[in-house]
């Protein structure tokens, strides 16, 4: 009898030791990169692979030398061309519209009657935002000179961008020198909570281990301990609605969240950091802000805006678009605002956004465009337009 709790001991060291090495044998593997056109980057934590062509959702693509969606780029910028670069996310980069239908494309063709030597050039990357896209423009802008700089700014970038923060190298003026895609940090800081309170010490030590982090993303770990994206009435009942962290679009909701103040601070220092650098160039910087399904109509993604933990109803609030137009103000920079544009244009006869994701119907992306270039020409905003 006096053998048990010393076997015991041991058999409890040996499971601590094997988990120990697991863990270990898995953080040496490398991260598989989520798809062929898209590859980690020390600095800007992801990017399109350069000179890469393929098919993505169905559509050509093709990534130039400069790891734009877009043609290749003539260096030094020819006399006479008018040169726009156009940041963003997955909405600008137009992930499933062939290149055509995209925003950037559409925006170009829109301006050329009245723009001579116009181009807009496709910055925009899936999931970036302010804190990336500064770091875009840091290293493209002195390539390609931009006469004038465009952010779409995504109601998830605030969301992004405090994140990201937290994973960046920052210099002592707060903006980041490089932002690694260290995909266990990540992870670790947006895992909503699933244990019981009494247990969340444990569950926050371990946040960081790859092997609770593969459990809650296994679907043994979704039927136990609930799934990663959260609905509104789930996070509700955790404590968490408004919490930027779990709620992505939490910006988007009626009432503020208990860090949004911080978080919006940050996306403001990135953008008037942005308008920086363009003014390096002597080029405008114009932020355009745009909604999301859930805040243009009912009828809008019913599927797409569940897997946002997004309802059915319609969120009108504008906050967080006067929010962005009162940042442009302090800073000096227009805010180009499409939250009415969309509205006055759906229908569900043409939805402008598809049934299954939030992103945009090539319908949805001419309405984007239409508004963003008639907005320029009619603040006369694009140097040397008629």
């Amino acid at each position: 009898m006096r053998a048990w709790p010393r076997l015991l001991a041991l058999s409890l060291l040996g499971v601590v030791l094997g988990l120990a090495v697991l863990e270990l044998a898995l953080r040496a593997l490398p991260w598989p990169e989520r798809k062929a056109h898209l590859v980690s980057d020390p600095a800007r934590h992801h990017r399109l692979r350069p000179g890469w062509q393929g098919t993505v959702q169905g559509h050509p693509y093709r990534v130039n030398a400069l790891g734009l969606r877009d043609r290749e780029v003539v260096t030094p910028k020819p006399a006479g061309t008018v040169r726009i670069v156009m940041l963003g996310d997955s909405f600008t980069e137009g992930g499933g519209l062939a290149d055509a239908d995209t925003v950037p494309r559409r925006v170009e063709a829109a301006l050329a009657p009245r723009c001579p030597g116009v181009e807009v050039l496709n910055a925009g990357v899936a999931s970036y935002s302010p804190i990336i896209a500064y770091l875009v423009l840091r290293d493209l802008g002195p390539i390609v000179r931009p006469d004038l700089v465009i952010l779409n700014l995504d109601m998830t970038d605030v969301h992004d961008d405090l994140v990201r923060t937290a994973l960046a190298e920052l210099g002592p003026d707060g903006l980041p020198r490089r932002v690694p895609n260290d995909r266990r940090r990540e992870t670790a800081m947006l895992l909503p909570p699933a244990l019981p309170r009494a247990l969340r010490a444990v569950e926050d030590a371990a946040r960081g281990l790859v092997l609770w982090q593969a459990v809650r993303r296994s679907s043994a770990g979704r039927r136990l301990f609930g799934d990663l994206n959260l609905d509104e009435p789930t996070l509700a009942a955790r404590g968490l609605l408004g919490d930027l962290r779990y709620d992505r679009l939490a910006i988007t909701r009626d009432r503020p969240g208990p860090v949004e103040a911080t978080a919006w601070a940050i996306t403001a220092r990135y953008l008037a950091a942005i308008q920086g650098l363009a003014r390096e160039h002597g080029a405008p910087f114009v932020v355009v802000t745009y909604p999301y399904p859930h805040q243009v109509a009912t009828h809008e993604s019913p599927d797409g805006r569940a897997r946002f933990g997004i309802g059915p109803e319609l969120y009108a609030s504008a906050r967080p678009f006067r929010t962005v137009e009162a940042i442009g103000t302090r800073h000096g920079f227009p805010v180009i605002a499409l939250d009415e544009t969309f509205r006055r244009r759906s229908s569900p006869a043409q939805p402008l956004f598809r049934r299954d994701d939030v992103h945009h119907t090539p319908a949805g992306a001419r309405v984007m465009a239409e508004g963003v270039a008639a907005a320029l020409l009619e603040r006369a905003l694009v140097p040397g337009c008629r």
